[in-house]
């Protein structure tokens, strides 16, 4: 009988101690994981940046490559002085 209690009283302690590495292993991996998170997201940031650089480069690139193709020498049109009150009555065409 006194065998039977020190038995049980072992494999107690030893489901204890289990017990115990098993919840620190639970919170180095939910550390762990915090962690990568953290990691991704911050590098999910750094691509959406970059990517937003890239999309507004080629929308640069390609609107001056079509100001170039129309001979269009500058942004912004210039019309002299009395020719604006012209363009505005002028009907558009349907």
């Amino acid at each position: 009988m006194a065998r039977l209690r020190g038995d049980v009283r072992q494999l107690r302690t030893e489901a204890s101690i289990e017990k115990k590495q098993k919840e620190e292993l639970q919170l180095r991996l939910a550390a762990q994981k915090e962690e990568l998170e953290s990691e991704f997201a911050a590098e999910r940031e750094e691509l959406e940046v970059e990517y937003q650089k890239q999309v507004d480069d080629t929308f640069i690139f390609g609107y001056r490559c079509c100001m170039k193709k129309n001979g269009i020498k500058r942004d912004v049109p210039s019309i002299p002085p009395g020719e604006e009150k012209k363009l505005y009555d002028k009907p558009t065409p349907r």
